[in-house]
């Protein structure tokens, strides 16, 4: 008996916990840095991030001296140079030697420290890419948001639109029997529903096609189900109040898209000095140490010398300098240079388009954010008198004063104002966020992640 109440309770907890989880809605927040956590994207961002600093670190290491060293050891057969007396031989004789040796450039035209600026730059050019490519990762995120949230309240505006045909279609029924409608009201009225039918079913595929795209922006397993909590959405005059000129001005001091252009264009003034190090002087130090055993150096009683202090004897060091002057090179760099330069003006360009691109972006940003303000205050205005219009003309159906086009006339403008509403609120959310980003304040990081550790 015990045994089976436990049991009981597991099940109701299970099943409890069922619910629960199945209850759960995912913020904005959520789904985004769910997203920045898996986003194949953004990883791929990472790892060529990851590459810059790596190259970075190997430019610097380039300042050091390289360190060799080696052996070899073989038998010579037939007519061969004795290394112990450097003249031919005839006799088979084994020989090991040992090899250890540095160099250095001591100035190659700055080249190895222009390239160390390169590096640099490259690097921080591809970790502004990475935090560009996260915000990219954010805003698609958020607009697939939206998409759904869109699409799932203009469905349940649909259902309630479809529920009314469907009351009419009965009511009507009734109406006829008593002689107040006439069989051409109930066909209007059910080809009014069948409409509204088919664009339900046409919203719930809009649906099941924005889930997707979130899914897939979120990288989310496809089997994965989640509810969206819809945010709240309210007019705010401190959103709409911005000088946009001056707020572009403060926000490519730090945009990572900006900055990524910029870095870009510094390493390629980089790679001009770089090229043009090719025509200085190049000047290097390098220093040896050699010594071996040669089976054919012998003693003066014509013993092969011992091993240890044939490696005593045999050493041999050598110091010297390499001066390199280039005096012609088929005009490489030259060519080069002129490359090099033409690349540099090609990413001065691309930051001049990308500042004008987001200026732009900003001006269309902040016009959409105020309109959508005024269409959604208006739109209420619209759909709160549409709401009042349409009940007056339900009754006057009702009474068989107006006819089922009549009616269907009003009943279609209060759905198409209310989707105007809808439309119009989630406009606002969005833009007011992308303004806020704007400002500085990435909205995502302003909440914990709740889901999709």
């Amino acid at each position: 008996m015990k045994f089976r109440t436990l049991f009981i309770l597991f099940l109701i907890q299970l099943i409890s916990g069922i619910k629960t989880q199945a209850q759960e809605k995912w913020s904005l927040n959520d789904c985004i840095n769910y997203a920045l956590k898996n986003n194949l994207q953004l990883q791929d961002a990472g790892m060529n991030s990851a590459l810059a600093e790596l190259n970075y670190n190997q430019s610097k290491w380039n300042l050091l001296p390289a360190v060799g060293a080696g052996s070899d050891a073989g038998k010579n057969f037939g007519r061969s140079v004795d290394p112990a007396t450097n003249t031919y031989v005839n006799t088979a004789f084994f020989n090991n030697t040992y090899y250890l040796g540095a160099s250095v450039d001591l100035f190659s035209g700055f080249i190895s420290q222009n390239q160390i600026r390169y590096r640099e730059f490259k690097k921080e050019a591809s970790e502004n890419n990475k935090l560009n490519v996260a915000d990219d990762v954010a805003f698609s995120v958020m607009n697939a948001f939206f998409n759904v949230i869109y699409y799932e309240e203009l469905l349940k505006i649909a259902n309630d639109q479809k529920a009314l045909s469907e009351l009419n279609v009965r009511k009507i029924q009734i109406l006829i029997s008593t002689g107040l409608k006439s069989q051409t009201d109930l066909l209007e009225v059910k080809a009014n529903f069948e409409k509204e039918a088919l664009f339900c079913i046409q919203t719930a595929n809009n649906i099941a096609t924005s889930r997707i795209g979130l899914k897939k922006a979120m990288n989310l397993p496809p089997d994965h189900q989640i509810t969206l909590l819809i945010p709240e959405t309210k007019a705010d005059s401190a959103a709409v109040a911005i000088d946009i000129h001056e707020l572009y001005i403060r926000h490519t001091q730090w945009s990572p898209y900006i900055r990524s252009f910029e870095k870009e264009f510094l390493a390629s003034q980089k790679n001009i000095s770089i090229s043009r190090g090719g025509f200085s002087p190049s000047i290097s130090f390098q220093a040896t140490y050699n010594t071996g055993f040669y089976e054919t150096n012998k003693d003066a009683n014509n013993q092969v010398i011992g091993f240890s202090d044939q490696i005593n004897n045999n050493r041999r060091q050598f110091v010297g300098a390499t001066l390199s002057i280039p005096l012609f090179n088929k005009n490489s760099v030259r060519f080069g240079v002129q490359s090099a330069k033409i690349l540099s003006e090609q990413a001065l360009t691309r930051l001049n388009q990308a500042k004008q691109t987001l200026l732009y972006e900003m001006e269309n940003n902040y016009n959409e954010l105020t309109a959508s303000e005024k269409e959604m205050q208006q739109a209420e205005k619209q759909m709160d008198a549409d709401q009042r219009a349409f009940l007056a003309a339900q009754k006057k159906f009702d009474q068989g004063m107006i006819n089922a086009i009549d009616l269907y006339t009003t009943k279609n403008r209060l759905a198409n104002s209310s989707a105007s509403v809808l439309h119009a609120k989630l406009m606002f959310e969005v833009k007011k966020r992308i303004l806020e980003f704007y400002k500085g304040n990435r909205f995502w990081e302003a909440a914990g992640i709740g889901h999709g550790a």
